[in-house]
């Protein structure tokens, strides 16, 4: 993968390449930043450009920005390899499940990784552990993984200048991970470590103390909304809206890009309606729950509750700073300035806690049948206690 692939992130990318250029490359780095930023991306880039044999270091710049160009080539044996993630100075460690395989480690499972890196590399770690278990067990990295790379490390590079490991998610290393300190502190010579993350809190103090941590900022919308509309075929409105409830993250925009058919906005509202009257154009709530439960996957149905926690927050921008700053459609601008009027502040937040512990429920397999259900009837009470009149 070389840099020129990667959503944004300009800044770190010239980070990345102006340690190389000033041979100051750290032995052990962290990448840490949310769920599809693309710190996996930059990762697996860095590791091609180190030992990539014809790398373009690119030259100072002197109009009042301090940066460097430069890239991996992508044709030299290095980079084919590397863009195929078989190269055999490049290792990955990650999160894997122990049902199929008895004490299983990463390479057990590279084949996988390969494809699903390639289909996505934006992907979560949940995502990943879907493809390789069914069964909803959360993945780890072993004290027998940790072992393998201290073994791994004893051994030479076979062809490039560095031996590169990429750790994704050090968060579910546990105490395990404190077999890596001494091989994290003083590793071989060109011997880099890079580990991936997304919460700092999570992973070992005694770690993180033997590692450079680098933030990785979350994408931003006109760069998702760019991706979307050039790379996914998504109308300008619908990657407009995906842009709005992701938060730069280029994972869910993916899954919601995907699933746009479902017409989330008039589904949204359609519900509200029947949480206010009862029912709706002949549908009542547990008509609404069926269709729910019967033509949305669980992923789309996420995407429901994710748009209707989104609107919420955009009635509380245009509550606050005006119309002009509120990124909303016509009939969305509508609802929420009924909202306003109607619904108290406490009520607002009612309803926004009621949608995050719904969309939290639903991550972890709740009913959908049910969660819903409780869902429009908690609505149904609030709104017509508010008096909220939806045309």
């Amino acid at each position: 993968m070389q840099f020129s692939s990667i959503i944004g992130q300009e800044s770190l990318k010239q980070q990345l390449i102006q340690s190389v250029a000033n041979k100051r490359v750290p032995h052990a780095i962290m990448l840490l930043g949310q769920e599809g930023s693309g710190h996996l991306s930059l990762a697996v880039a860095f590791a091609q450009y180190l030992n990539c044999e014809n790398r373009v270091v690119g030259e100072n710049t002197n109009n009042g920005v301090d940066r460097m160009d430069g890239d991996s080539c992508g044709e030299c044996s290095s980079c084919v390899k590397s863009e195929k993630l078989i190269h055999p100075d490049i290792h990955f460690v990650y999160p894997v499940t122990s049902t199929k395989i008895k004490k299983p480690k990463s390479a057990d499972f590279i084949q996988e990784w390969r494809k699903e890196f390639a289909n996505n590399p934006y992907q979560n770690v949940q995502d990943w552990i879907e493809t390789i278990e069914s069964d909803n067990k959360q993945g780890n990295i072993s004290a027998d993984e940790c072992r393998e790379i201290i073994r791994m490390l004893n051994f030479k590079t076979f062809e490039s200048i560095y031996k590169v490991v990429i750790i994704w998610m050090p968060e579910l290393l546990g105490k395990e991970g404190n077999i890596l300190l001494k091989s994290l502190e003083e590793p071989p010579d060109n011997t880099v470590f890079i580990l991936v993350a997304n919460n700092e809190e999570q992973i070992l103090n005694t770690i993180l103390s033997r590692v450079q941590i680098i933030k990785v900022p979350r994408l931003k919308d006109e760069e998702i909304i760019f991706q979307l509309e050039n790379k996914q075929g998504v109308t300008v409105k619908e990657a407009h809206a995906i842009a709005r409830q992701v938060d730069g993250n280029f994972n869910e925009a993916l899954k919601l890009a995907k699933n746009s058919e479902d017409d989330n906005e008039k589904l949204y509202l359609l519900f509200l309606r029947i949480c206010l009257k009862g029912s709706h154009e002949g549908k009542t709530l547990i008509d609404f729950c069926e269709k729910v439960n019967t033509d949305l996957g669980r992923e789309n149905m996420k995407g429901l509750l994710r748009y209707g926690l989104d609107l919420m927050r955009e009635v509380f921008v245009l509550e606050h700073i005006g119309e002009a700053k509120a990124r909303l459609t016509e009939n969305e601008l509508k609802l929420a300035q009924y909202m306003n009027q109607r619904l108290s502040f406490q009520s607002k937040e009612e309803i926004i806690k009621r949608l995050e512990e719904s969309c939290f429920h639903l991550e972890r397999n709740a009913n959908p049948k049910i969660l819903f259900m409780n869902l429009g009837i908690f609505l149904s009470h609030l709104l017509k206690r508010n008096e909220v009149v939806l045309t």
